[in-house]
């Protein structure tokens, strides 16, 4: 059962680049400064992912959507395009 919602909306894929090399960079560090443990650990409530915990994580991310690296602000800026040129072909 999962302790908090873990449904994040509107991730773009630099958002989602950072979390992937967070996951990577916790998974490659053994010892990592108090405040940060706390964070991957609710303070002690839990113990940290194991390296195999963070690869099936890491897994599910990339494919959690059809485009896991596909970017709104580059589909908007495609679209406008697109109308752009239906615009123009209609004059």
């Amino acid at each position: 059962m999962p302790l908090h919602s873990t449904e994040i909306r509107d991730v773009d894929r630099y958002e989602l680049a950072t979390i992937l090399a967070a996951l990577r960079l916790l998974q490659a560090t053994p010892a990592l400064p108090a405040e940060v443990e706390n964070i991957a650990t609710e303070c002690g409530d839990f113990e940290r992912l194991d390296e195999e915990q963070i690869d099936d994580l890491c897994e599910r991310i990339n494919t959690a959507s059809e485009y896991p690296w596909r970017d709104a602000t580059e589909d908007a800026a495609l679209d406008a395009r697109v109308a752009s040129l239906f615009e123009e072909a209609a004059r």
